[in-house]
């Protein structure tokens, strides 16, 4: 716990001057967001198992004899989940001569001070949200931790960038070649039109939805009104996503999507229906606020873990640009 410069500018003594949990004050937290549009699957499989069934062409002319055509086809489907944690201490002690006394208690329990449940639910269950979006869901590769040393962000999993990654070298993806993101906004505008038109017919008029990087969205709006007029102005759907033009492709922008695992900005977009992409949890409640609190002499101890992943029922379902490297 750092509380140097509390006590630098207020001085290393408590002194009540009416401060109490409203005088504390937080920046916003990136939320989560990347939950809410992935099909959830809550498993106890470490590996998620099935299969997708196809079959190959039938109709053929009639004639009497007999010429069988066609067959049937099982491709394998897993989706795997990654066992993630949090493990936090500190000593609520460093606390009690400061001005944030208030958080402190003449109780001998540290871990029932009121500091500990402030600790839990404003300051790490947020972070814990913001650190799966952030660093974990969009971008993360998965490398397994040296014994003894905490792992480093973004090794927790693999996330949905390293996924789509890994269909496009197995043949299962096939991006549509475009060439890079414009930077120029109208040619943006146009660049959406042209991805929608590289889907194959059969789904063009599926309503599916486009996960971008957050700025995309905002420079298509500015795009579309640059390219359109004012007197046509964009489609905006009732969860907030953005209508292509024509199309029953909608933009959204994702946190998780805004930076690639080396911390540069992601030109990948991806596309599928709701129902081929899938998140698979155990345990995630406790990534919200369910810890084992533990006290040792006087330092208080918190635990948790759950398990998380993200994959894609039928990889060739899933349709990318190809502007990322």
């Amino acid at each position: 716990m750092t509380v140097s410069e509390i006590v630098t500018a207020f001085g290393a003594y408590y002194l009540n001057n009416g401060q109490n949990m409203n005088s504390l004050y937080t920046q916003l937290y990136q939320g989560f967001v990347t939950e809410q549009v992935f099909t959830p699957i809550i498993t106890d499989d470490t590996i998620w198992r099935a299969s997708e069934a196809r079959h190959t062409r039938i109709v053929q002319p009639f004639q009497k004899a007999f010429t069988p055509t066609g067959s049937a086809e099982f491709k394998p489907v897993e989706i795997r989940q990654y066992n993630m944690k949090a493990d936090l201490s500190e000593y609520p002690d460093d606390i009690k001569s400061s001005w944030l006394g208030f958080l402190s208690s003449t109780g001998v329990k540290r871990a029932e001070w009121p500091f500990v449940k402030y600790w839990m639910d404003k300051l790490i269950v947020p972070q814990i949200q913001k650190d799966i979006e952030l660093n974990e869901a969009g971008r993360g590769v998965y490398a397994a931790p040296t014994p003894g040393t905490a792992g480093a962000a973004g090794t927790a999993m693999n996330g949905i960038q390293k996924i789509l990654g890994d269909h496009i070298t197995a043949s299962r993806i096939t991006p549509i070649v475009l060439g890079a993101i414009p930077t120029d906004n109208v040619e943006l505008v146009e660049y959406f039109e042209d991805y929608h038109a590289g889907i194959p017919i059969l789904y063009q008029n599926i309503p599916m939805t486009t996960y971008v990087p957050e700025p995309l969205v905002l420079r298509y709006k500015r795009g579309y009104r640059a390219k359109y007029g004012k007197d046509m102005d964009f489609q905006t759907n009732a969860d907030g996503s953005i209508k292509i033009l024509d199309t029953q492709l909608s933009l959204v922008g994702l946190p998780s999507m805004n930076f690639k695992a080396n911390g540069s900005a992601n030109d990948r977009i991806f596309t599928t229906p709701k129902e081929n992409a899938i998140m698979l949890k155990k345990g995630f409640n406790n990534s919200k606020g369910i810890f084992n609190v533990q006290e040792q002499d006087r330092q208080v101890k918190l635990l948790t873990d759950w398990w998380l992943g993200f994959g894609f029922i039928i990889p060739e379902l899933v349709w990318v640009n190809d502007g990322a490297a």
